[in-house]
């Protein structure tokens, strides 16, 4: 998917804006459910919902991740508290996404029946999203500091995650470039976890 001109580096900054709101730095790993309490974003988790759920869960109840919804004056965050951790903060981080990118509200089913899907919008959430979870200083850092066996652990992210930032970033090639200009690659303290 081709993004529009300067929008991954958008997605960045924004991540980055986050994380000073939050009082963190760049490499600091974050809380996606502190992330929705300090912008007043609502988060539910599915179980908590008491309605019946298996139709649109499927057999696994892995169907559905999670949805952005108005919330009378607000905005919540409705989602799968049924996956695991790592899914649940990618699932929120997505949702996130839509919320910090100003994504219109859809209803998640046309008037078929069928699931509504933009995937322009879809994209540009699951790029921000995977920014908000390592973003390029983040993912710049795991490598610079040989942190790619701790990565997932540290971030709360999946392989595919961190394999993913890790290239889309271009963290190995910055970081390839840099030893080879004859920067030296210290080891420092571990951010703390999320």
């Amino acid at each position: 998917m081709a993004f529009r001109h300067g929008f991954k580096a958008e997605a960045n900054r924004i991540a980055l804006k986050v994380r000073d709101k939050m009082g963190l730095g760049p490499v600091d790993p974050i809380d996606p459910e502190a992330i929705c309490g300090k912008f007043d974003i609502v988060l539910m988790r599915l179980s908590e919902l008491g309605c019946e759920t298996r139709a649109f869960l499927g057999r696994d109840q892995s169907a559905f991740s999670a949805v952005t919804v108005p919330c009378g004056a607000t905005t919540a965050i409705v989602h799968n508290d049924a996956h695991y951790a790592y899914r649940q903060r990618s699932n929120i981080c997505h949702e996130l996404a839509h919320c910090f990118l100003g994504h219109k509200y859809t209803p998640p089913l046309t008037e078929e029946g069928e699931r509504a899907h933009d995937g322009g919008i879809e994209a540009e959430a699951n790029f921000l999203g995977g920014c908000l979870l390592i973003p390029n200083e983040a993912a710049l850092h795991i490598v610079s500091q040989g942190l790619i066996p701790f990565a997932k652990q540290l971030y709360g992210v999946s392989q595919p995650m961190l394999d993913y930032r890790l290239r889309v970033s271009g963290a190995h090639t910055i970081h390839a470039r840099k030893v080879s200009a004859g920067g030296r690659s210290r080891p420092t303290t571990l951010p703390r976890p999320a």
